[in-house]
């Protein structure tokens, strides 16, 4: 079967090794549907950790709640200024097919393996509070243990900085603009991102 010049170069777009796109066997709601899944994921797996973050660090790592608080809002506010920093990277060096979500989802996922193993292992964690009839008394984590829950928490911050700049470029790049039908298809698609940016 000959396909049509404009059935194969996907309007223009052309893959990772630079050939044209077949436009029957990439893009569409597919891949943009696990785009939006990708971005559902890392927001319930940020905003859970950032939730959860304060009850950790004062019941387990035995630090005052004001220092807790402090942690949990560099880390939320580090995660969204790496957007700055992550689209600036994927629109001047990296360019559109090197954007993949994929990269920095790597990074998400090894801090929160990361973060999991810091909070699992005994060695990584504050000693329990020891209490007797007369006190209460709780050492704090030491300068080892909260490094490692840093080097977790912030490698999830660098991998949320360069997915959420990459997501939505990569998301309406499954589409067609010059097709009408998919035009349509990819302001759905970045409506249906909006809202659930909106929802966090």
């Amino acid at each position: 079967m000959v396909r049509r010049k404009d059935e194969l170069d996907g309007g223009g777009s052309r893959g990772l090794q630079g050939f044209p796109g077949d436009r029957s066997k990439t893009g569409g709601w597919v891949p943009a549907a696990l785009v939006l899944g990708i971005e559902v994921c890392e927001r319930l797996s940020t905003m859970g950790i950032a939730v959860n973050l304060v009850t950790y660090l004062v019941g387990l790592m035995h630090l005052p709640s004001s220092t807790s608080a402090n942690v949990v809002t560099d880390f939320m506010g580090t995660s969204f200024l790496l957007c700055l920093l992550g689209g600036f990277l994927a629109d001047s060096f990296l360019g559109r097919t090197r954007r993949s979500p994929c990269f920095p989802s790597y990074r998400h996922l090894w801090g929160t393996g990361a973060l999991a193993i810091a909070t699992k292992l005994p060695q990584l964690c504050a000693p329990p509070c020891h209490a007797s009839a007369s006190s209460h008394t709780c050492k704090p984590a030491n300068g080892f243990q909260m490094g490692i829950l840093y080097v977790a928490l912030y490698l999830i911050a660098l991998g949320t900085g360069g997915l959420k700049s990459s997501i939505s470029g990569f998301g309406t790049d499954q589409f067609d603009e010059k097709d009408e039908k998919e035009k349509a298809q990819m302001t759905y698609f970045f409506n249906s991102h909006l809202d659930i940016l909106i929802r966090d």
